[in-house]
């Protein structure tokens, strides 16, 4: 078995290892490539207001309350969006929608009508976009926001689930590319 190690500067070595070089970045996010993520899409808001993005940061955090965690860049458009609405919409992708997550994981990502459009046009009740043909979609009010590092952490607490019938595949994005949960590794 063969492995690779990277350090950062300062920490201490554990008994019987060697130091290697400083992790960065780049080695940073292959090795978090190997561990496999769902995908789905951040919303806020509707019509000429609506903003979304493609992320990999979803975890359940609490069911009493019912609480997730959504993290995001800390320069992108939905922070301010989700801090005026006071809330957002998570809708966790299925294996036919990686065009999808593509689309909305772009720089040049759909807004305002055209992102409405391209999500399919469902408001839910707090005045997101949901996605119709999702595996599930989360309406949260943000409980908590809190600063990690070039992100911010999202903590919403979820006040409407949708999950169709019958049960969809998700989408799974790992080692770089999207796959369902069958493909991996």
């Amino acid at each position: 078995m063969s492995t690779h190690t990277a350090q950062r500067p300062g920490a201490p070595a554990g008994p019987g290892h060697q130091l290697g070089p400083a992790p960065g970045p780049t080695e940073f996010r292959r090795a978090m490539g190997l561990l496999p993520t769902g995908v789905a899409v951040v919303t806020v808001g509707s019509g000429e207001q609506a903003e979304a993005v493609t992320v990999g940061s979803l975890t359940s955090i609490s069911l009493d309350p019912m609480l997730v965690l959504v993290s995001l860049g800390s320069t992108g458009r939905l922070v301010a969006a989700i801090e005026r609405a006071g809330g957002f919409a998570v809708n966790v992708l299925t294996v036919d929608q990686t065009e999808l997550a593509g689309d909305f994981a772009a720089r040049d990502r759909p807004r305002g009508r055209a992102a409405e459009d391209r999500l399919g046009g469902v408001v839910g009740a707090g005045g997101h976009l949901l996605l119709p043909d999702a595996v599930l979609s989360l309406e949260c009010r943000t409980e908590h926001r809190y600063p990690g590092g070039d992100h911010v952490l999202f903590l919403g607490r979820v006040d409407t689930l949708h999950v169709p019938e019958p049960a969809r595949r998700p989408l799974v994005h790992h080692r770089g590319a999207y796959t369902g949960p069958a493909e991996l590794c």
